[in-house]
């Protein structure tokens, strides 16, 4: 569907007669700075380890540029597919 924006509150860490252990949010303009900034890592830091031509340099810079960081949120993920749930058959 694509990112509709806004602010989207998460929660981590839940468990049975607990408080949430990490609260935290999601933000696309967030989300797409930091993504920006882990894959450049993958030039400025890892790549540079290697010798240009290398083929774990290659290796590196082929998934910089081939692979995607997607963020996935379903508030219904326990929801068996028969009842309406589909985050894991999306998933897998």
């Amino acid at each position: 569907e694509g990112m509709r924006g806004g602010v989207t509150a998460l929660t981590w860490g839940v468990f049975p007669n607990r408080e949430i252990l990490q609260p935290t949010v999601f933000d696309p303009a967030t989300f797409l700075v930091w993504a920006e900034e882990a894959f450049s890592l993958w030039t400025t830091a890892w790549a540079n380890l290697y010798e240009a031509g290398t083929e774990s340099r290659a290796l590196i810079e082929g998934m910089r540029d081939s692979y995607y960081l997607v963020a996935i949120i379903d508030n219904d993920y326990v929801t068996a597919e028969k009842d309406g749930g589909k985050l894991w058959k999306a998933l897998l």
